[in-house]
């Protein structure tokens, strides 16, 4: 049944992206933004249970805001596509709320947050709202589309008041994301070409920019880069090929742990991080 409304969806589309091209940029913008959201774990709610959480208004949109700590530098942590904040629960385990302010967001349409889509227009002007809120940010750490969203904050605004950033399985850009969609309802070139235009439209700056490589080749800020050489959700190695344009980038390649780099080894690294410690980076980790 999904692989038959997955045909009618592609067919609906391509069939109008020469007669109606703009309605049909719309239609397939609303499908790309459309979000399918994910519960929350027994322990995840227990978890959130003991935030402090805020909804804040972004434009027509809104966000959860989630806060434990009382310290003086801010931590800030982005979920990715089809997740929340609850993910975050083994660092935020291991820092000293007393030393740090710890924030993690919901996006719309995932955790706390209301609404059933997103993109990253809107995840920007998020992260900018919270950032205006909370004050500077010591480290940025994300995951997946997180990691987009920094990215493209940055490249939009490098004096975005963020001192360093942890991305952590980040997409290679908005390319992949494109790659993806049209692959998934095999789009015609047209219609391709409609929801490009549409996006574009939408962004603070061309798609085409919204690179890793771009964000990586022109960062001044610290960057931990941390990756699975099996992700098959966000493919390694372009991700290693644009790290490699900057050389002072501190990288964690593991094996084994997939997209969710679900590890103490892990949790030990960017928490290591964080408090600057000494820390074995550069080099590959095994699940």
């Amino acid at each position: 049944m999904k692989k038959i409304i997955t045909k009618a969806i592609s067919l609906f589309i391509n069939s109008t992206a020469v007669i109606a091209p703009k309605w049909n940029a719309e239609q397939s913008f609303k499908l790309l933004c459309k979000v399918r959201r994910v519960g929350f774990t027994e322990k995840g709610k227990q978890f959130l249970a003991t935030a402090t959480t805020s909804h804040i208004d972004v434009g027509a949109h809104t966000v959860a805001l989630h806060r434990w700590g009382t310290g003086p530098k801010n931590i800030l942590f982005l979920h990715g596509w089809m997740s929340n904040s609850q993910r975050w629960r083994p660092y935020i385990a291991k820092l000293d709320l007393s030393q740090y302010t710890v924030y993690a967001l919901d996006f719309p349409g995932h955790g706390m947050a209301k609404g059933n889509a997103l993109n990253v227009e809107i995840c920007r002007k998020a992260l900018v709202k919270v950032i205006e809120l909370t004050g500077p940010v010591d480290t940025l750490i994300c995951h997946s589309l997180g990691c987009l969203v920094a990215a493209y904050t940055y490249l939009h605004n490098p004096k975005i008041n963020i001192n360093r950033f942890v991305l952590m399985g980040a997409p290679s850009g908005m390319n992949a994301i494109f790659e993806y969609f049209q692959s998934l309802l095999k789009l015609s070139p047209k219609a391709i070409q409609n929801l490009h235009g549409k996006v574009n439209s939408v962004l603070q700056i061309p798609y085409e920019k919204v690179e890793m490589s771009n964000f990586f080749n022109t960062s001044k800020s610290p960057l931990l880069v941390i990756h699975d050489e099996s992700d098959t959700v966000t493919p390694f190695l372009p991700i290693k090929e644009a790290f490699q344009l900057n050389k002072k980038i501190d990288t964690l390649i593991t094996s084994g742990l997939k997209h969710d780099l679900k590890s103490e080894s892990v949790y030990t690294a960017v928490i290591n991080y964080i408090n600057n410690k000494p820390r074995e980076l550069n080099q590959k980790h095994s699940a």
